[in-house]
């Protein structure tokens, strides 16, 4: 009888410290889920490293299927907006220069602001871009800016010729995100503004929202092709597509 009752009671013990275990572990998850909503935004600063690298590797999926010849013969510009001393600048500058496989995805160009600690470094690709090492290119950009305690914010835009009629609404779909701004302007091009979770970038879209991925469609007069132009956190330059990089 004593036997049984002290292994009654080691298995109500086993059992307590399970359900403890198991509640333990869900209070851990809850604090962990908490904590990384609250702090999205600083996870998501312009400081942190990757946000460019990250948001170029969702647009290439999301685009890559809609262009005619796909995302590696489209136009890619890739943007960064940086702040810090001058020297760091320069030292930067030289590093990214020097850099053989950028050279081979693409141009790097430097352009300075009206404050000497202010630039802005642009790199356009060539006819052809290779994902992985773009991908690489973009990483080393950002891991040389932080190296060098350069702060950043950045973007890019791509375009293309696209055979869909729908290729904005398939992109927004695939995005999952929700429209915030459209307009259509005299020339026909229809531009939609969209706030995207799986984005990292954004900008202030006024009355409280924000955008990060901006889609453009435009019908050229001559040939009837249609343009897809898409960035984020917005389109820079115009709607047109380089024809050289659509032959």
């Amino acid at each position: 009888m004593a036997n049984r009752f002290v292994q009654k009671t080691a298995e109500q013990s086993n059992r307590q410290k399970a359900r403890r275990a198991v509640i333990l572990a869900a209070a851990v998850l809850v604090t962990g889920m908490v904590w990384a909503i609250f702090n999205r935004d600083q996870l998501r600063s312009d400081e942190n490293p990757g946000i460019v690298t990250h948001d170029l590797a969702m647009l290439w999926q999301w685009t890559d299927k809609l262009y005619s010849k796909g995302a590696a013969d489209s136009d890619w510009t890739i943007r960064w907006d940086i702040e810090g001393e001058a020297a760091g600048l320069e030292q930067a500058e030289q590093q990214l220069q020097a850099d053989e496989k950028g050279r081979e995805q693409g141009t790097l160009s430097i352009f300075p602001l009206t404050s000497d600690r202010q630039a802005m470094l642009v790199f356009t690709t060539n006819q052809k871009a290779d994902k992985e090492q773009l991908l690489a290119v973009v990483k080393r950009t950002e891991d040389v800016l932080k190296k060098a305690g350069i702060s950043y914010s950045g973007g890019m835009t791509v375009r293309g010729l696209t055979e869909y009629n729908n290729a904005a609404e398939r992109l927004a779909q695939a995005s999952g995100g929700k429209r915030v701004d459209r307009y259509k302007d005299e020339s026909g091009t229809v531009s939609e503004a969209y706030y995207s979770e799986k984005l990292f970038s954004s900008v202030e879209a006024g009355a409280g929202k924000k955008a990060n991925l901006q889609i453009a469609e435009h019908r050229e007069t001559e040939s009837g092709a249609l343009s897809l132009i898409v960035g984020t956190p917005l389109i820079t330059g115009d709607y047109t597509v380089s024809e050289a990089g659509n032959d």
